[in-house]
């Protein structure tokens, strides 16, 4: 690393320090020491984009939900990702995105969506897999698991056709696993694209071949499930296919905002569910409380399935959510395009009270991580994994002064919240049934109080654990 006196141009000493953090699996960290340094908002080049970045929940209200009608994607969602995505809510704006959000909200908000027996089917093919790998070894790294285990539940929720990621070898599922495949390749070129922003064309040049080749083969594999999934459909009662998308676009269309819904419903749940396992790996006193409350509520027997009602029980197990979006929100760092020359309430002068213009053509990078982490929001102890803090605030006051938004706000506040929250209770109980025990045995974690700066991050377009170390753990069946 340069000197400080040292600063090279186009923010090259920024990328350098960046890339040195990503390297050690640290990028997280490095931004909460930068706000700490600089100060919660502050400015500097990236490239020859005038960049503002910010932790200041104030400002954060402001740009998602006061000010939001001047700070959108841009062209830059579709330039990065627009290649696998296509034409959906995650890559348009204006009227288009307006229609692409009222068709996803009439399912995702449908009261009785998700149905718990789907997820229990296919919390039943997780475990099946889980005690099937504990016949060759006790240590089990389930990352992988749970991305294919909220793949398998999106597919099946939202087109009918499950991938059946988890279900042994057959024909039906050969599709889902080439789709598989090569939507998670797909993923890695967008997480690239991102990364080069408006000039995410030199991917083309810096990436294999076999990368973007993957984005279109994830789509044609999509619309071969998305045909399949309309003959089972034909003449059946049950046609969650023809009824979410079928009956509002054609099949180019509802491919296209499929798999913006695949890409957000796997990782961001799948990663959720990773991080709440290995922190109760670590805070075997918050995994006895725990199960303690759901074995309470539940009773003994492990096949016992937990109700909606039986869920809203469990307070504790919601705090334990709760405190892991703080500590670990899936998308860590979020952006947007300003759209006219405007100013945040807070950052500028020399108290940074004071108001910091925001030029047209800027983009604002707003940090939840380091919102979350703040010890102004969350006192001194913010850095450490508490679930009882949440008894000490109302979560409600929290996400409204933006203190807390895990789930973004304002208009574009996530649409899935309530169907990630509903899979990850569900989730979380069922393996707590089953289990009576946790221990973390991955190569780079060791268990401990300071664990949490053990800790390393997989920052892709969701922030996950470190991929090389992945979550092997040893898991105590009842």
């Amino acid at each position: 690393m340069l000197p400080s006196p040292w600063l090279l141009p186009f923010g090259l000493d920024k990328w350098l320090r960046s890339h040195k953090a990503e390297q050690e699996r640290k990028l997280p960290i490095l931004s909460l020491e930068d706000h700490e340094l600089y100060g919660d908002t502050y400015g500097q080049y990236a490239g020859t984009l005038f960049t503002i970045l910010t932790r200041d929940s104030r400002n954060i209200a402001s740009i998602l939900s006061e000010q939001s009608s001047k700070f959108d994607y841009g062209d830059l969602r579709r330039v990065c990702f627009g290649f696998l995505l296509g034409e959906g809510i995650f890559t348009e704006n204006g009227e288009d995105w307006k229609r692409s959000r009222r068709l996803i909200a009439s399912r995702l908000h449908e009261p009785q969506f998700p149905a718990l027996h789907i997820i229990e089917s296919h919390f039943q093919e997780l475990l099946q897999t889980i005690f099937s790998k504990q016949e060759t070894s006790p240590h089990i790294d389930l990352r992988p698991l749970f991305f294919n285990y909220t793949l398998d539940i999106s597919t099946d929720l939202f087109l009918g056709v499950s991938t059946s990621l988890l279900s042994p070898p057959s024909k039906m599922n050969n599709e889902g696993k080439r789709f598989s495949l090569a939507f998670n390749e797909g993923v890695k070129f967008l997480t690239a694209r991102e990364r080069w922003k408006k000039f995410a064309f030199l991917t083309f040049f810096t990436h294999h071949p076999r990368q973007w080749w993957s984005c279109l083969t994830a789509r044609d594999s999509l619309l071969n499930m998305i045909i399949e999934a309309q003959k089972q459909e034909q003449g059946s009662k049950y046609q969650p296919f023809t009824e979410f998308l079928g009956k509002s676009t054609d099949i180019e269309k509802a491919r296209d905002e499929l798999m913006n819904l695949l890409f957000a419903g796997r990782d961001t749940n799948a990663s959720l569910l990773g991080w709440i396992v290995y922190v109760l790996a670590q805070e075997p006193d918050v995994f006895k409380k725990l199960e303690t409350e759901v074995l309470s509520t539940m009773g003994q027997d492990p096949n016992s399935t937990p109700t909606l009602l039986d869920l809203r029980k469990m307070p504790y197990l919601e705090d334990v959510i709760n405190e892991t979006l703080r500590l670990f929100p899936a998308v860590p760092i979020n952006g947007r395009m300003c759209k006219e020359t405007t100013t945040l309430p807070f950052g500028g002068g020399q108290s940074g009270e004071e108001p910091i213009l925001v030029p047209k053509g800027a983009l604002i990078c707003f940090s939840t991580y380091g919102c979350h982490l703040s010890t102004k929001n969350y006192g001194e102890d913010a850095r450490l994994f508490r679930p009882e803090r949440w008894r000490e605030v109302d979560v409600k006051s929290r996400t409204h002064d933006y203190t807390f938004h895990p789930f973004i706000g304002g208009p574009r506040k996530c649409l899935g919240e309530i169907f990630a929250m509903k899979l990850t209770r569900y989730t979380i109980c069922r393996l707590v049934q089953s289990f009576s025990a946790i221990e973390i045995n991955s190569p780079g974690f060791q268990c401990g109080s300071d664990w949490q700066k053990q800790t390393k991050y997989n920052i892709g377009l969701t922030m996950s654990l470190d991929d090389n170390d992945g979550l092997v753990v040893k898991l105590t069946p009842r």
